[in-house]
């Protein structure tokens, strides 16, 4: 998702195209727990939608992470 990834290479200053699905958190040096909840607000606020304490941690992936923005984006 375009837009994700947008607003992941802003929070943790990276080049959008070095985001592919397999990143992890341990693969971006930006990537600590502040930063891990600036991504939550900015995706939250950009995107007007909400993550439960457990997604939140489950976020770990650029993959696990539109796979959950496009599970709230589409109401499921």
């Amino acid at each position: 998702m375009e837009k994700v990834r947008k607003i992941l290479a802003e929070t943790f200053s990276v080049r959008e195209s070095d985001l592919t699905e397999n990143i992890e958190m341990t693969d971006i040096e930006s990537w600590d727990s502040l930063t891990h909840m600036e991504m939550i607000a900015n995706l939250e606020s950009e995107l007007h939608i909400e993550f439960t304490a457990d997604e939140i941690m489950e976020m770990t992936n650029v993959g696990k992470i539109e796979k959950m923005v496009g599970e709230k984006l589409s109401g499921n």
